[in-house]
């Protein structure tokens, strides 16, 4: 595993259009010895009406170089090239793998597309399924000019689903991100730890980004509209929180990602900022115990 450097997320409901809060938070990044902060096109207005705010791109471009941080951008959370409404969803992602560019960032990770509540029947499900295929091979070459890569993430589907998409897209620059909060919570109620672990091994071929939080595996057991506050004392939900914190077994997935050579990118909510020196420590920690290549972290 000779990963490429560790990130951080700026996270999009904390920023809201506040890039003066963003520029605070980065030079927080540097300091805490961070090498690459994941921007959200939607938490710093980037996109307004499916077209590029090139306004806010100069300034974000203007933050990132007073830090000496790299970058990643996260796409809109709710881009979705399953939706009735196909061309303002390709619009939004042509204008993220643009804002991506801009920003010099090489990779742009991608929710990928699922369906409203299952309300669809299977055969329009398949359609829209074969849709997101065939316009993701054509953003893949507009992304490949930017020099952008595509990175679809699992979010409450299989992982084998997630992999049949990028092989039938079969672009080299569209890959998957891993996130493995949203995977422990998959898993947890569709068979467990095995099945989790052998998810991995099938994603390792596609492996292009990693998502790294944790949580306890349990969902439903607050309203699914429940505040943070309200699913913590349940454990419920997709809380990201600190590596350890939780319930998922990194130290059986580590050794399961030593080809890996990519960005790891912690996803942590802001709540936990005063623990973001700990979650570096126990990534070292990790490392270490799987016998992985020793990452020098700056002290703190």
């Amino acid at each position: 595993m000779s990963i490429r450097g560790v990130g951080i997320n700026a996270h999009s409901p904390r920023i809201n259009g506040d890039l003066e809060l963003l520029k605070r938070d980065l030079a927080y990044f540097e300091k805490i010895g961070f090498d690459y902060v994941e921007i959200p096109v939607h938490g710093v207005d980037g996109i307004i009406n499916g077209e590029l705010n090139p306004k806010n791109v100069e300034k974000v471009k203007e933050a990132l170089k007073k830090y000496n941080l790299k970058v990643t951008v996260h796409s809109p959370d709710p881009l979705n090239l399953r939706k009735d409404n196909f061309d303002l969803q390709k619009k939004v992602f042509q204008s993220s793998i643009e804002f991506a560019s801009r920003l010099g960032a090489g990779v742009l990770v991608y929710h990928g597309g699922d369906f409203d509540g299952g309300e669809q029947e299977d055969e329009f499900q398949d359609l829209a399924s074969e849709r997101e295929i065939e316009i993701l091979k054509v953003l893949s070459e507009f992304a490949d000019k930017k020099g952008v890569q595509i990175c679809i993430e699992n979010c409450a589907s299989s992982i084998e689903k997630l992999v049949m998409t990028v092989r039938k897209v079969n672009r080299e620059n569209v890959g998957i991100t891993y996130d493995f909060g949203h995977a422990f919570l998959y898993y947890s109620c569709h068979g467990g730890e095995e099945e989790l672990l052998t998810s991995i091994k099938e994603a390792l071929p596609y492996l292009k980004h990693v998502h790294i939080h944790d949580n306890f595996g349990r969902a439903n057991v607050t309203s699914h509209n429940s505040s943070y506050i309200d699913q913590l004392p349940f454990g419920d939900g997709d809380l990201h929180m600190p590596p350890g914190m939780g319930g998922i077994p990194y130290e059986k997935i580590f050794p399961l990602i030593r080809e890996y050579k990519g960005i790891t990118m912690m996803e942590i909510e802001p709540r936990y900022r005063h623990l973001y020196g700990k979650a570096l420590e126990r990534f070292q920690e990790l490392l270490l115990e799987a016998g992985i290549l020793k990452y020098d972290f700056p002290k703190i």
